[in-house]
């Protein structure tokens, strides 16, 4: 099977500087989302939904809570006794961003070097889509493609770094692939998954080695005339986190039912650490509508157009609306919440209600106590 000579490599640490107020002390890839999931599942179930059975995670800071997470690759079926899950680890350790790409990307050659594999599906961590792998690399292969680019139509530039805007033919060849940073429009977006035979890998790879800005987007770019590259459109669900704003409205997303439908595929299931918990408990004065509700919550309150994580606990009297709140969140009796993202075991609640709006949600950090 061709699945068996494809390796998968997930980028852990890109882009943590989008949304650094829940990244100082994890990763990009193990931000929440979702009630339940964590963004890295996304990456990986869609490798293994695809039969791909050597997974590695190159990891640079912050990955603790990712490894508590990941484990052995159980609940990915990737704890095997050869391939599987492979967590790997920094060994550089430089303290400027140029270190940690070229770290990076020296542990991905290394990666890929201990694997016979013929392609190398690369992933950020960044994004949120159920994509059909399979589909993507058998025609990386039909077309004879060096590199594959999987993008989306989009109407605004991401600002994730390493984005693509692309230009293609009717055959989906790319003409040109120029930095979406530099756009003032949207248009073809990649999203972060790009497939490559082998030998462009380790050539565009080692290239970075070599230049003064190693990231490989802009290699790609770069190579556009010397390799077949080659674009390939997803059309379901994206959702690119680039932003503190883009991580809440894709996450109020999610409460449309289409939505959920298309990102929650049951033919390519998004696969999460399994957390045993009581179910939520709903008391006498809850009123809940339109809302995601993880295992463990008590509602006593109302909610209304919410996501809420694991253990969130709504006091009596309080109003939740628009709001994400990850793990263990309590609010206080008769509070006010209105478009607010806190991050886990956070205390909220008082007399003044709490209120940010759809453009600017009002955050929350981890553990903070905010009461008067």
């Amino acid at each position: 099977m061709i699945y068996s000579k494809t390796a998968g490599i997930i980028f852990s640490n890109s882009n943590d500087k989008a949304l650094k107020e829940f990244t100082a002390n994890r990763s990009m890839a193990s931000l929440p989302f979702a009630g339940r999931y964590r963004l890295i599942d996304f990456a990986i179930s869609n490798l293994v939904n695809a039969g791909i059975q050597n997974v590695g995670v190159i990891t640079n800071r912050n990955y603790n809570s990712l490894l508590d997470h990941l484990g052995s690759g159980l609940f990915w079926d990737l704890d095997r006794k050869s391939g599987g899950l492979s967590i790997v680890p920094p060994f550089i350790g430089g303290n400027s961003k140029t270190d940690d790409e070229l770290d990076c990307i020296l542990r991905a050659i290394e990666y890929i070097k201990r694997r016979n594999c013929e392609y190398v599906v690369a992933c950020e961590s960044g994004f949120v889509a159920n994509l059909d792998i399979k589909k993507i690399v058998e025609a990386h292969i039909e077309k004879k493609a060096d590199v594959t680019l999987v993008y989306r139509e989009a109407e605004r530039p991401d600002k994730f770094a390493g984005t693509l805007k692309l230009k293609v033919d009717k055959d989906e060849k790319v003409a040109s692939a120029e930095n979406a940073l530099l756009s003032k429009t949207g248009g073809k977006l990649t999203i972060g998954v790009h497939v490559f035979t082998r030998s462009a890998f380790n050539d565009i790879l080692s290239t970075a080695l070599n230049s003064e800005n190693p990231a490989i987007s802009e290699i790609i770019s770069e190579k556009t005339g010397k390799y077949r590259v080659y674009g390939y459109e997803h059309k379901g669900f994206v959702g690119v986190i680039d932003s503190r704003k883009s991580y809440f409205e894709t996450g109020m997303e999610l409460l449309d039912k289409e939505v959920r439908d298309d990102l929650f595929n049951k033919e390519r299931p998004i696969y999460t650490k399994t957390k045993d918990d009581m179910p939520t408990r709903y008391g006498l004065y809850s009123d809940v509508s339109n809302s995601i509700i993880a295992d463990g919550c008590i509602i006593d309150g109302t909610v209304k157009n919410s996501v809420l994580f694991r253990g969130v606990r709504v006091k009596r009297g309080a109003v939740v609306e628009n709001c994400i709140l990850m793990q263990g969140v309590e609010v206080r009796e008769n509070s006010t919440l209105k478009y607010v993202t806190s991050d886990k075991n956070a205390v909220i609640g008082g007399k003044a209600p709490i209120t940010g709006t759809n453009r600017k949600a009002f955050i929350v950090k981890k553990n903070q106590v905010l009461t008067d």
